[in-house]
C-alpha cells in the first residue's frame, strides 16, 4: 500500500518539490487516522469515509467514542482503536496489523 503523506491537513512536499510517499504500515496507519479523524460524509468521492468521533467528543464517553472509531475502521483489515484520553486532543492507541501506535486527533470540534 502507498499513499501521499499528509501532515496537519496538507500534502507533504520534499526539498525537490515532490510529494512524500508513505508505504506499507505507515500508509496503513495514515489511512486509519484519516478514517477516524475525517468528518463523516465530508469527502466528496467517498461519503462513507470518516467518523463523528471529534464532533461528539464533548457529549459521549470514551467507550462510546471508541465504538464510533472502530466503526469507522470496519473496512480496514486488522485495525482497531482504543481511546485513552478525551479532551481538546483525543489520544488513541491505534493498532494496525498487530502494531500499536499512540496517535492524537483534534477533539471538541
Amino acid at each position: 500500500m502507498r499513499d501521499i503523506m499528509i501532515k496537519n491537513g496538507d500534502t507533504v512536499i520534499n526539498s525537490s518539490g515532490s510529494t512524500v510517499l508513505l508505504e506499507g504500515i505507515d500508509a496503513k496507519f495514515q489511512q486509519a487516522v484519516i478514517c477516524i479523524s475525517a468528518k463523516l460524509g465530508g469527502f466528496v468521492y467517498d461519503r462513507e469515509l470518516g467518523s463523528t468521533v471529534a464532533l461528539q467528543s464533548k457529549t459521549l464517553s470514551a467507550k462510546q467514542l471508541e465504538l464510533l472509531a472502530n466503526e469507522s475502521l470496519a473496512k480496514m483489515e486488522n485495525a482497531f482503536a482504543s481511546i485513552k484520553d478525551v479532551g481538546r486532543k483525543i489520544t488513541i492507541d491505534l493498532t494496525v496489523d498487530g502494531i500499536t501506535r499512540e496517535v492524537q486527533i483534534n477533539g471538541y470540534i
